[in-house]
């Protein structure tokens, strides 16, 4: 048996013109909106978040140089977060023992 993992939920509504609800009620039963409704946006954002990671892939795939300048900022950005890091740690004032 599986363990459901408690998620927080929300409730909210939606106005919709009666063509589309009533597709929508054709399409599932009624007491099975809320479940298809989920469906269909779970599935449309992964979908979405797919669509974006091969955008992402075919850009530098196709641009190599891209794929290099990206990096490049990366690792500008760790430096950065680094020597900021490390001035804030040589700025820190030391305490007095007594």
């Amino acid at each position: 048996m599986k363990a459901r993992i408690s998620e927080t939920r929300y409730t909210f509504s939606i106005n919709l013109p009666t063509s589309l609800y009533q597709k929508l009620i054709n399409r599932t039963e009624r007491g099975k909106i809320g479940a298809f409704i989920r469906e269909v946006l779970e599935k449309e954002l992964e979908e979405e978040v797919s669509c974006l990671g091969n955008a992402y892939q075919e850009c530098y795939t196709n641009n190599p140089h891209l794929l290099k300048e990206a990096k490049l900022w990366e690792r500008a950005e760790i430096e950065d977060w680094l020597a900021y890091e490390n001035n804030k740690n040589a700025t820190k004032k030391p305490r007095n023992k007594k």
